[in-house]
């Protein structure tokens, strides 16, 4: 039960760790576009148009990302109580 425990818990967690790389990854290359963009503004009002199209953006990539991750962490947390959960439940089971 505690092997089966462990290979649960350390699956999820690299699985995690591998999701939130991905995502910082996703938000840098943003960040890089971003910058690439407003290199090429030719007025104040279309840089401030840009950032406001760009802050829109990564809030919305953030607020989704922020969904993913606490569903997955929940996920992780599940999947690893399962194997004891049930482990418990043989062990204590009237009949």
């Amino acid at each position: 039960m505690l092997e089966e425990t462990y290979a649960t818990a350390t699956k999820g967690v690299s699985d995690y760790g591998l999701k939130v790389i991905e995502m910082a990854r996703e938000n840098a290359n943003s960040a890089f576009d971003f910058a690439s963009q407003l290199i090429t503004v030719r007025s104040f009002s279309e840089a401030i148009e840009l950032s406001t199209a760009h802050s829109r953006k990564q809030y919305e990539a953030v607020t989704a990302q922020t969904k993913e991750l606490a569903a997955m962490a929940q996920k992780v947390a599940a999947d690893t109580a399962e194997p004891v959960r049930e482990g418990l439940g043989k062990v204590f089971k009237v009949g």
